[in-house]
C-alpha cells in the first residue's frame, strides 16, 4: 500500500506509529447539522492537527474526514491519539482511531508496505470514542492502561493481530471478521445430523472430545461442522490446527502457537480464554500430544484414529455414514466436478 504524503512533509524513518483516524457516522452527521458540517469538520480537523502537531506527528495525508499521522515514538502517538479524544469529547464528533508500528519503506510518494495497511485496518475495527492499539505498538509504547481485546482477524490481512483499546471504556465489539480459520466446506453437511447434536452436546459437557475412527470415515468433516456452529460461544476464537503433516511431537506447540496468533508462550497466551481448538489428526503423535492436549487451557475437539487416553477425554467413535447419505455426498460432489 502506498500513501502518497504531501509535498512540505518530512516523513519519519525507521521504526515508525502510524495513526488513522476516521470519523464514526460522518454521513449521519452530515444530514443532521445540513450547511452547518463542513464549520464543525474544519474545527474537528483543526483540533486534531494541533494535538497532533503538538506530539509531534507529521500529517501524511487526510481523506475526507480521515487522518494518516505518522511518529517517530510509540509512546508520541499514543499520547497524541488521547489527547485528541479529550479534544473532541464536548463536541459532536465521535472519532474512532487505530495505531500500529512498523518499519515501512520510504518513497518519494510516501509510505510503503503492509504496516501502513494494517494500521488503517485496525482503526476502521473500532468505534467512535476507541482507541485500538496493536502488538507492535504497545510492546513499545508500555502496557499501562491498554486492555487486552484478543486476537482478531481484520479484513484482508493474511494473519491475527492482538488487539488493545486505550482506558476501560465499553464499546460494541470491534468490526473485525470472525476470530476463526475454519475452512469453508465445498458440499453441505449431509445425514450426520444426529451425530452432530450428540458432539455438540459433549463439547458443551466436557473439556476435551475426541472423534476416533478410521480414515475416511468423516471424522474432520463432523469436527468442522462442529466448530462452526460454536464460532458464537468462543469470544477468543475457534481454530482449525492440521496436524496430519507433523511428525515431530516438538512440532505441536508451534503449530498451534502459530495458527492461534503466533504467541511466545501458548500456554499463557490461552490461560483465561474461552477459545476452541480442532485439533485434527493426532494419532501419529501420541502420547506427545495428549500431553501438551492436557495443558492447554481451551476447549479442545481432536480427531485421532484412537483416543488420547487422558483423564477428562471423552471419545465419540464415528460410525460410518450410511449408504443413502453417502450416496448423496458422492453426487453432490460430482457435480462440483462437472465442466459448467
Amino acid at each position: 500500500m502506498v500513501e502518497r504524503v504531501r509535498p512540505d512533509v518530512s516523513l519519519p524513518h525507521g521504526t515508525v506509529t502510524f495513526l488513522f483516524t476516521d470519523i464514526e457516522g460522518s454521513t449521519r452527521l452530515l444530514q443532521e447539522l445540513g450547511d452547518g458540517y463542513g464549520d464543525v469538520l474544519a474545527e474537528h480537523r483543526r483540533t486534531l492537527r494541533e494535538e497532533f502537531a503538538r506530539h509531534g506527528g507529521v500529517e501524511v495525508g487526510t481523506e475526507g474526514d480521515s487522518f494518516f499521522v505518522a511518529f517517530a515514538k510509540a509512546s508520541d502517538a499514543l499520547a497524541a491519539a488521547e489527547a485528541a479524544r479529550e479534544a473532541l469529547a464536548d463536541g459532536p464528533i465521535r472519532v474512532r482511531m487505530g495505531l500500529h508500528t512498523g518499519e515501512p519503506m520510504v518513497t518519494e510518494e510516501g509510505y510503503v508496505g503492509i504496516d501502513v495497511h494494517r494500521a488503517a485496518r485496525i482503526a476502521a475495527a473500532g468505534h467512535g470514542g476507541q482507541i485500538l492499539v496493536s502488538q507492535a505498538t504497545r510492546d513499545l509504547a508500555g502496557a499501562d492502561r491498554l486492555r487486552d481485546l484478543g486476537v482478531h482477524r481484520l479484513k484482508d490481512l493474511a494473519g491475527p493481530e492482538r488487539l488493545y483499546q486505550l482506558d476501560d471504556g465499553e464499546f460494541p465489539p470491534l468490526r473485525s471478521v470472525d476470530q476463526t480459520n475454519l475452512p469453508v466446506q465445498p458440499t453441505p453437511f449431509v445425514g450426520r445430523e444426529r451425530e452432530l447434536a450428540e458432539v455438540l452436546a459433549l463439547l458443551d459437557a466436557h473439556r476435551i472430545v475426541t472423534l476416533t475412527g478410521p480414515g475416511g470415515s468423516g471424522k474432520t468433516r463432523l469436527a468442522l461442522q462442529a466448530a462452526a456452529e460454536s464460532v458464537e460461544q468462543y469470544g477468543d476464537g475457534v481454530w482449525f490446527v492440521s496436524l496430519a503433516a507433523v511428525r515431530d511431537p516438538d512440532l505441536i506447540e508451534p503449530t498451534i502457537a502459530r495458527v492461534v496468533g503466533g504467541p511466545d508462550d501458548l500456554f499463557e497466551f490461552l490461560a483465561g480464554k474461552r477459545t476452541l481448538l480442532v485439533l485434527d489428526n493426532l494419532e501419529q503423535l501420541l502420547p506427545d500430544a495428549a500431553e501438551i492436549v492436557v495443558r492447554l487451557d481451551a476447549r479442545i475437539l481432536a480427531t485421532s484414529r484412537s483416543r488420547l487416553n487422558v483423564a477428562t477425554e471423552q471419545e465419540f467413535p464415528v460410525p460410518t455414514l450410511p449408504f443413502d447419505d453417502a450416496a448423496a455426498l458422492f453426487t453432490q460432489r460430482a457435480r462440483q466436478l462437472e465442466p459448467h
